[in-house]
């Protein structure tokens, strides 16, 4: 494992820009330290906003998931402002930026 994978987390969710999709990056403690991955779930969204039914988990490797997310980013998708768990990352504070 390289040692920026040992400092780099991603955790948090993004919207799609029409409202409809909602996705979860979220780290996998299980195998964090060896193999670092991120589990991406897609949820779909209410109109509010908030994740109202999973539909899909994929499992990548963590630069596969950052490179998602930034180019999730980069065709418009938002970051969510309540992030519906424990806490956002910095990380994906500073992609969304």
């Amino acid at each position: 494992m390289s040692s920026n994978a040992a400092r780099v987390s991603l955790d948090g969710w993004l919207i799609s820009p029409e409202g409809k999709w909602c996705y979860r990056f979220h780290r996998d403690p299980k195998g964090w330290q060896r193999y670092p991955y991120i589990f991406v779930d897609k949820w779909e969204a209410m109109p509010d906003g908030s994740p109202s039914s999973m539909k899909k988990r994929s499992k990548l490797p963590l630069d596969e998931a950052l490179e998602l997310c930034g180019n999730m980013l980069l065709d418009g998708w938002k970051k969510l402002e309540n992030q519906f768990c424990d806490g956002s990352d910095p990380l994906l504070d500073e992609i969304a930026a």
